[in-house]
């Protein structure tokens, strides 16, 4: 049974954002997610997701970023990315109801995520980051990875990357995660592009995004003990 999921707005300093919420039965925490560049909050995947949440004990909170609202294709500048996290997650917090929060998103979202936790290593109000998809580098420059910020992070970290991921080569990516040490961890989709679609298996994105929502529902139940 799908659950039911409400929509709602809230503040930012770049005006009003969309987003939807999912309860679910007996929840022990609520996950805060972003989208990736070239989608939105409604997005299958991270509706799949959310799903995948719920049904194991995690509220779900998403959201759009201020370019999506406005109707742009180009992402906003970092700075600007990181508030509208910090929106999100203080409206996160004035709905759970004393749960404690996880963060993460598709891509660009999950990254944003950890550059706001980043920047603030001891105020971070979520218990772990989850990424679907990690933008380690663009496509084909993988002499230049998104990594450093990553070392400031306080708070344990769950990759969910495929091993045919363009943005993140799964050698380099296994060298981050040894470097960043016990609070990181990797989950692997063999052959899984960005998207974590295999190639050859016709798999709907709800049904790869209810899959993943189970694991990163595993760990954030374990984060927030």
């Amino acid at each position: 049974m799908r659950e039911t999921v409400e929509a709602f707005r809230f503040e930012s300093s770049r005006g009003s954002l969309s987003a939807l919420w999912g309860d679910a039965p007996d929840a022990v925490a609520v996950a805060v997610l972003a989208h990736g560049a070239g989608n939105d909050m409604r997005t299958p995947l991270l509706a799949g997701v959310a799903e995948g949440l719920g049904a194991n004990g995690v509220s779900c909170m998403r959201f759009n970023f201020p370019y999506t609202e406005q109707g742009r294709r180009s992402p906003d500048r970092p700075p600007v990315l990181i508030e509208a996290w910090r929106a999100a997650l203080d409206e996160a917090r004035r709905r759970a109801r004393g749960l404690r929060l996880a963060a993460g998103g598709k891509s660009l979202g999950g990254r944003m995520a950890s550059m706001a936790a980043a920047e603030d290593p001891g105020g971070f109000p979520a218990a772990g980051l989850v990424f679907f998809g990690y933008p380690l580098h663009a496509p084909g420059r993988p002499d230049r990875l998104r990594d450093a910020h990553l070392a400031k992070v306080a708070v344990p970290m769950l990759f969910i990357q495929g091993t045919a991921d363009p943005l993140a080569d799964f050698s380099l990516l296994h060298e981050v995660i040894d470097r960043l040490g016990p609070k990181a961890r990797l989950h692997a989709v063999e052959g899984g592009d960005h998207s974590f679609r295999v190639r050859g298996a016709r798999r709907p994105d709800t049904e790869i995004g209810e899959e993943l929502g189970a694991v990163a529902a595993s760990f954030i139940r374990e984060v927030v003990g």
